[in-house]
């Protein structure tokens, strides 16, 4: 169907009647339409990644600001929505908290057993393009724990990290790739959720305690 329209509009394109600037721009966008551009997202991985290393992590992704520790980027990991975020030290005295929290695919309010296999896939989609983009000599593990609804989580970190969190007093896995249905609440709907975060604990002067 997708072939056999594009043709009649690339014959409508070469009539007379369709030489003019509004006949082309029509078929401009409509072929836009019938034949999408997919996104490779490993531009965008790749710059969460060299982005974690930054003397503030992320302030170079950001494009403008939702509140004084919460940020817009445009960057869309997985076709994932993300944002960005400065926390509080868990402890005082502790450094600041840097996330990039992407959701690359919720369920809404439909039967668990129904969009299952779709957030398995996203799930497994996400988790190839992550294998495929991030910087070479980064690993992977299953962080899976025994929670009925936590069905997937794996775990991404590079080398530096990797031997880091033998030693450190606190330790933030630097990527997390997670899927889990949620039964509901005040900020947490119903539904799968397939989750993709990068963080990573800074020093320097800690952000104001926001709680």
């Amino acid at each position: 169907m997708r072939v056999l329209l594009l043709a009649a509009l690339l014959a409508t394109a070469c009539s007379p009647a369709a030489e003019t600037p509004s006949a082309t721009e029509s078929l401009v966008t409509l072929a836009a339409v019938v034949l999408p551009v997919s996104k490779d997202s490993c531009s965008d991985i790749a710059a969460l990644a060299v982005a974690l290393s930054e003397p503030e992590p992320f302030a170079s992704l950001r494009s403008g600001a939702e509140s004084g520790s919460r940020f817009t980027t445009n960057v869309s990991p997985a076709g994932a929505t993300c944002a960005l975020s400065r926390m509080a030290p868990v402890s005082p005295g502790g450094s600041d908290i840097h996330v990039a929290n992407c959701l690359v695919f919720f369920s809404g309010m439909l039967d668990r057993e129904a969009t299952a296999s779709k957030a398995k896939d996203v799930f497994d989609t996400a988790r190839a393009d992550l294998d495929r983009c991030l910087p070479q000599g980064w690993t992977s593990r299953d962080g899976s724990q025994p929670d009925a609804n936590v069905t997937e989580v794996m775990i991404y970190e590079s080398a530096a990290d990797a031997k880091r969190s033998m030693d450190a007093s606190s330790y933030l896995y630097p990527v997390e790739l997670r899927k889990e249905w949620s039964d509901g609440g005040r900020a947490n709907p119903p539904g799968w959720r397939v989750t993709l975060k990068f963080q990573k604990e800074s020093a320097g002067k800690p952000a104001p305690d926001q709680r």
